[in-house]
């Protein structure tokens, strides 16, 4: 064989490995979201000192600790996203399309890896916030983050948190890198509480111009429907102001 067809025919073996290397990494694929610029740990980073105080609220006092890299919490993930343009614990503008969340005792800022157990969903993000400030839930994501989780209908998932380290003072916020997608014309309503006794329902639907359904037993109290997910949380973001803090998102069947 002379050299010219030999370096021919290693060279289209070469282009043969890396077009079966490229077809076998599209098909194995990743996680359906990531995000743009990625939440990165910062080696020897800091935390904000005035973060990791103790504090109180509504009684209750929390004490932030710096846990072990790779340490896990499992709970309830709720979403907010109605506080646009305000100032997070970490003294950064809230954005409710960027990935991020907030934890009672985790240092600030730090990066963490979300899973969402209901769908096998993982994400990395920046942890830039104190709440949610009820006892049964462990991570108040952003909007974009409980998209990106695929949580964002439903209102809550049960979710496992990884802590991975410090994130960057300051840093830029990061976006869910996901296609565009119409959120389904869904009604949901705002199940604000189930009562064993009806003269505790009636005094809450009073109190907020509710509605009573009887369900297995149980009085349950709620308002709507409301067409989409987002104006319901904007109802269900008051009755949390209210101080009904196990309020909910149901589907409206």
């Amino acid at each position: 064989m002379s050299i010219t067809a030999t370096h021919f025919l290693k060279r289209s073996l070469q282009i043969l490995a890396l077009a079966g290397f490229l077809l076998l990494a599209a098909c194995t694929g990743g996680p359906k979201y990531s995000a743009r610029g990625g939440p990165v740990v910062v080696e020897n980073g800091q935390y904000r000192s005035a973060n990791l105080r103790p504090y109180k609220v509504r009684g209750e006092n929390y004490r932030p600790y710096v846990p072990d890299i790779g340490d896990t919490l499992t709970g309830t993930a709720t979403w907010y996203g109605h506080e646009s343009g305000s100032m997070t614990a970490t003294g950064e503008r809230f954005d409710p399309n960027a990935i991020s969340a907030a934890h009672k005792t985790w240092p600030l800022p730090s990066i963490i890896e979300v899973t969402n157990l209901d769908n096998g969903r993982s994400l990395r993000l920046r942890l830039n916030d104190r709440g949610p400030f009820v006892d049964d839930r462990l991570l108040d994501l952003s909007k974009g983050a409980a998209k990106a989780l695929g949580m964002y209908e439903a209102g809550m998932a049960r979710v496992r948190i990884r802590f991975l380290g410090p994130a960057e003072l300051g840093a830029r916020p990061t976006y869910a890198a996901a296609s565009p997608q119409t959120e389904p014309a869904q009604r949901y309503r705002v199940q604000i509480g189930a009562f064993a006794e009806r003269a505790n329902a009636e005094q809450v639907r009073e109190a907020l111009t509710a509605r009573i359904d009887e369900r297995r037993g149980l009085y349950v109290v709620s308002l709507g429907p409301f067409e989409g997910a987002q104006k319901a949380e904007l109802y269900r973001q008051q009755v949390l102001a209210a101080g009904y803090f196990d309020a909910i998102l149901t589907r409206d069947e």
